[in-house]
């Protein structure tokens, strides 16, 4: 009698979620602190940068990365991965470089340049999410998030401001 109710039991039970791989949680957390640091260098270019071009793309990588990193957010709480607190030592490090140059025209050429990179790492992690990360969530984060950072690179592409 008890073996006939574990098969019931077993089917009523809700079925397991998809396992989080190390490159999923890489993801995530790679994802969420470079948001954090496009929305700070952003908020940065819009008061600090010289061009009225480095100022709209700033503009647009704060809207953009603001609605980027809520998914993350929601992902990664969904999926009980917790996130990193705040940016990379080597980002606050590249924001305080930045912001030591505030008001100049050597601030403009340095966001952009700071940026191209950091934009073209992050497609070559979601590029590397979505052909071999193991969670349907993630990858679809990822898939969802490319149209965005490509963009974004495109803006920023060799140093030249497009917005």
């Amino acid at each position: 009698m008890g073996s006939t109710s574990l098969p019931a039991l077993a089917a009523s039970s809700p079925s397991p979620s998809p396992p989080v791989s190390s490159l999923d949680r890489q993801l995530l957390a790679a994802a969420h602190q470079g948001n954090l640091w496009e929305i700070a260098t952003g908020r940065q270019a819009q008061s600090a940068a010289t061009t009225a071009c480095v100022k709209r793309v700033g503009a647009t990588f704060v809207r953009d990365h603001r609605t980027l990193d809520a998914g993350v957010v929601k992902t990664a709480k969904q999926l009980g991965v917790a996130l990193p607190s705040g940016q990379t030592a080597a980002q606050l490090k590249q924001t305080a470089t930045l912001k030591s140059l505030a008001g100049t025209p050597a601030y403009d050429t340095a966001w952009l340049k700071a940026q191209y990179p950091a934009h073209t790492q992050t497609l070559a992690l979601i590029d590397k999410e979505i052909t071999s990360g193991t969670n349907p969530l993630v990858k679809s984060l990822a898939k969802s998030a490319r149209p965005v950072v490509a963009h974004h690179t495109r803006m920023v592409n060799n140093g030249v401001c497009h917005a």
